[in-house]
């Protein structure tokens, strides 16, 4: 089987599995290609990266909501600006956070298998692609230059990992989400990747359906947020 193997059938989509440790290892290793974060380490029950950005200091990728593992977490870390992402559900996770923790917004890890596509460009718009060892960054702009949709792959072994996949609100529902991913398919192809993965959001989702992706898991977030200023 594929490193990057997607679940299939009904089932899955009305409830997702907890991810397979090595669709979480490819989304790692492409992640931090893609955000120029550190190498991730292997930590007891997942992975941790140092990314060091302000509001996402630090990040741990679990595979599977394991208690032991979640709330040794808790006890360590209260700093703020740290990241956990689970792929299980909320219902797994919420019990096990403490109490600084705050739940962020749901998320899918998603897969599929790459495969060389044509793509249709709508009038108006021209497509700007380049690629940077393994991280192509595809843009599509108006006639006059203004960005209109993006999005980033970085390809790591023969994983693609799909990343920051953006449609302008005033230039949604062209088609340009499908021009950018298709693009972005075709160059991770031609770097020598068959299987793809990503992390979307409940909107994104239906876009990645509609290409062909299936839902893998659940993807848990929550992060200690920063005291609000009370001065601001």
């Amino acid at each position: 089987m594929n490193a990057v193997a997607a679940n299939t059938g009904t089932k899955a989509e009305e409830k997702p599995l907890t991810a397979d440790a090595e669709v979480i290892r490819a989304w790692t290793s492409g992640w931090v290609l893609s955000r120029g974060a550190s190498t991730p380490v292997e930590v007891p029950g997942g992975f941790e990266i140092e990314v060091g950005k302000q509001g996402h200091l630090r990040r741990y990728v679990l595979p599977a909501a394991d208690p032991v593992v979640i709330r040794d977490l808790m006890e360590r870390i209260t700093e703020p600006d740290i990241w956990i992402k689970v792929t299980a559900h909320e219902d797994e996770v919420v019990p096990l956070l403490a109490p600084a923790w705050t739940l962020m917004e749901p998320g899918f890890m998603m897969t599929t298998t790459l495969h060389s596509v044509e793509v249709t460009l709508p009038a108006g718009y021209l497509v700007n692609a380049t690629t940077e060892e393994a991280v192509t960054v595809v843009q599509v702009l108006t006639a006059d230059g203004q960005p209109a949709a993006r999005g980033r792959v970085a390809v790591a072994g023969e994983s693609a990992i799909f990343d920051q996949i953006v449609t302008e609100e005033d230039h949604r529902r062209r088609g340009l989400g499908s021009v950018v991913m298709n693009t972005l398919g075709n160059s991770a192809v031609a770097q020598g990747a068959h299987n793809a993965v990503l992390a979307a959001s409940d909107q994104g989702r239906e876009l990645y359906l509609s290409l062909g992706w299936t839902v893998h898991s659940i993807l848990t977030s929550a992060v200690i947020l920063p005291p609000v200023d009370a001065a601001g």
